[in-house]
């Protein structure tokens, strides 16, 4: 990838490409109607600025909207693993979508001062309906951190589960180096992650959860587990995996202990959860390529 531009606009594209997907497998299945109108929205929102991202690098890439989107191998995608994970239940649901949005936003905010003119620019007509899903996912995360015991239970649980693999939403992205040089990203990925600490910790710690990061280095699901520091790995090949940073608590404030290392979701290696995903989200364009609706 000569321009490391373009693997900003992948990982941006395919995380909200993969999340939207991800969320609109809730349409019907949601616990009440209103919401189920709320989640299908966010999920088609999150597709059309996947499509807005994947235009921009459609002009550097070569290729149109719907072959970066959709006619790509499994390994040219980078979204974090987080994003193709399953749904779960409404818990681990509410918690990825918190974690994601609160995440989205430092990012959004970040790159609304980058000097990649048609970024920037996308990103403050997009700021709205991001912010939406944040207020949405706060709603969420207001709710049942506050709520019933078995409901603050299970939150706290999905918190656990999904927040390491949510620090990799700030993995060090391809070209990286580059792209802080000339100002496409002003802000480091670990800058940013520091930023997200900041916010998460005095949120959880407002409702009493912020054992949530106490235990960063609880066990998560799938292929992560969690290292003797405190990170995660995917198991498959430990060689190249990803290892997000520790966690510790400094001068009041939660913040990250060392870096990330390895290569994760922003490098195309995925868990084996999105195989499947692939296979379903991608299957209509692969089997008749070029179709107009």
């Amino acid at each position: 990838m000569s321009d490391p531009r373009l693997g900003l606009l992948l990982a941006l594209a395919d995380d909200e490409l993969v999340m939207g997907h991800r969320l609109s497998e809730w349409t019907g299945w949601v616990p009440y109607v209103e919401e189920d109108l709320a989640m299908s929205s966010i999920a088609q929102d999150e597709m059309g600025h996947a499509r807005a991202l994947y235009e921009i690098a459609s002009t550097i890439d070569g290729r149109d909207v719907d072959a970066l989107a959709l006619g790509r191998e499994q390994p040219d995608y980078l979204h974090a693993v987080i994003c193709e994970r399953p749904n779960r239940d409404y818990a681990y649901t509410a918690a990825r979508h918190y974690l994601y949005d609160t995440a989205d936003a430092v990012r959004v905010e970040t790159l609304l001062d980058s000097t990649f003119k048609e970024l920037a620019e996308l990103l403050r007509v997009l700021r709205l309906e991001e912010r939406y899903h944040l207020e949405h996912a706060r709603v969420w995360f207001e709710r049942l951190a506050t709520g019933p015991v078995e409901a603050r239970q299970r939150f706290s649980e999905a918190m656990s589960q999904a927040f390491p693999e949510a620090m990799a939403l700030f993995e060090p992205l391809p070209g990286e180096e580059a792209l802080l040089s000339d100002g496409t990203l002003p802000r480091s990925g670990e800058d940013m992650l520091a930023g997200w600490l900041e916010t998460l910790g005095a949120d959880l710690e407002s409702v009493g959860l912020d054992a949530v990061l106490e235990s960063g280095a609880e066990p998560t699901v799938g292929e992560m587990v969690p290292t003797s520091s405190g990170a995660t790995e995917l198991t498959e090949d430990p060689g190249r995996a990803l290892e997000v940073p520790g966690l510790e608590r400094r001068d009041g404030r939660w913040v990250h202990a060392g870096e990330f290392s390895g290569a994760g979701g922003r490098h195309g290696r995925h868990s084996d959860d999105f195989a499947p995903l692939w296979e379903e989200m991608t299957g209509l364009y692969r089997a008749h390529q070029g179709a107009m609706w």
